[in-house]
């Protein structure tokens, strides 16, 4: 009976040891699995993101290269804002000063006394010879002033004309911006943070000069107020479109002529910069009433007017943003008359590539 006992206490531990061999071997590899597993997740996690990163990469070049593309269109329709080659060469072209050497002009004289011919025919001949050099002298003065009054003209119509020309921001740094909620815009993308803003919004035309809109040191002053005490280079001006309703374009070109009077009467040396307002989005206007984009385009072609392309000059800031029918493109705005704010950069590229240098 001892014997049968002891022999099923072996039994039992033998079956015991061999249920725990089993339970290592199976912990063994339920690791392994384990391991295995996470190795799969980590390695399929690792080429989800190779692939994103590929993909951003992929648009970031797509979207480089359109950005570039629609850089070279702009440019391409604002030829007609640039003197031309023709145009370039007149300006720098030196005054002629030389003296002008007439030819063949002296009198023939004889001077061999034993062959001297008749006195008739001598005669003749002087008299000939000396009506030819009188006609082609006048002929070559004719021609001489005709040429110096050609060339001043020239020389005067080019000190007159300016050509756009590319600059860097800090050419901003003595600009003066004036307008209305678009204006503001700019100032909060912080893209010209050197530049001055005179600008609020829902502002118009008739209330730029007047409203009190500038903080100077704590107190609020006009517009007319502040250009009296400060200098600026350069102003630029965009308003018009919060008062579309009011008055005619008469009455807007009135308005505006006061405006460039009063920047030119306190900042007599600045270039100003009138720029074409931008456009509403198809759905916002109202087509029965005022606040459309035909009555806007015919305000921006009446300011286009005072524009002289000596101190004052146009600039196509609604062409930026414009779809094929003048309509400011979805894409740019999400209220049809603001432009969003990451889109401001193409406002600014078009102002460094169109600015003048004295």
């Amino acid at each position: 009976m001892t014997r049968h006992k002891q022999a099923r206490k072996g039994e039992i531990k033998r079956v015991k040891k061999a249920t725990i061999a089993k339970r290592i071997l199976f912990g063994l590899f339920g690791t392994t699995a384990l391991t295995s597993f996470i190795l799969f997740v980590l390695d399929a996690y690792s080429a989800n993101q190779a692939a994103l990163h590929s993909a951003v990469q992929t648009n970031s070049t797509i979207t480089d290269n359109a950005a570039l593309t629609n850089e070279t269109a702009l440019h391409t329709n604002d030829e007609n804002l640039s003197i031309g080659t023709s145009e370039r060469h007149m300006l720098f072209q030196p005054q002629d000063t030389s003296p002008s050497q007439p030819a063949n002009l002296s009198v023939p004289q004889q001077t061999d006394p034993i062959h001297e011919p008749e006195p008739q025919a001598q005669s003749d001949t002087v008299s000939d010879d000396t009506q030819n050099a009188s006609d082609l002298l006048t002929k070559q003065n004719d021609s001489k002033s005709e040429n110096a009054s050609d060339h001043k003209k020239k020389q005067k119509s080019g000190k007159n004309r300016r050509q756009f020309c590319t600059v860097t921001e800090d050419y901003f740094s003595d600009a003066l911006f004036i307008g209305d909620s678009r204006t503001v815009g700019m100032l909060q993308s912080h893209l010209l943070s050197n530049a001055s803003y005179y600008a609020k919004t829902g502002i118009g035309i008739g209330d730029i000069l007047s409203e009190r809109i500038v903080n100077e040191g704590g107190r609020m002053i006009s517009v007319r107020d502040a250009l009296h005490l400060h200098s600026f280079s350069k102003v630029y001006i965009m308003i018009g479109i919060n008062d579309i309703a009011s008055g005619d374009s008469d009455w807007f070109t009135q308005q505006y002529q006061n405006i460039l009077d009063t920047i030119r009467q306190t900042q007599p040396d600045a270039i100003i910069y009138i720029q074409g307002n931008i456009p509403m989005s198809y759905g916002t206007q109202d087509f029965e009433g005022s606040l459309n984009n035909h009555n806007l385009s015919l305000r921006n072609e009446a300011s286009r007017a005072l524009a002289d392309k000596k101190s004052v000059f146009y600039l196509d800031i609604d062409k930026i943003y414009a779809d094929e029918n003048g309509n400011l493109q979805s894409c740019y705005t999400t209220d049809g008359l603001h432009v969003m704010p990451d889109y401001y950069t193409l406002w600014v590229d078009y102002l460094l590539h169109h600015a003048i240098v004295c």
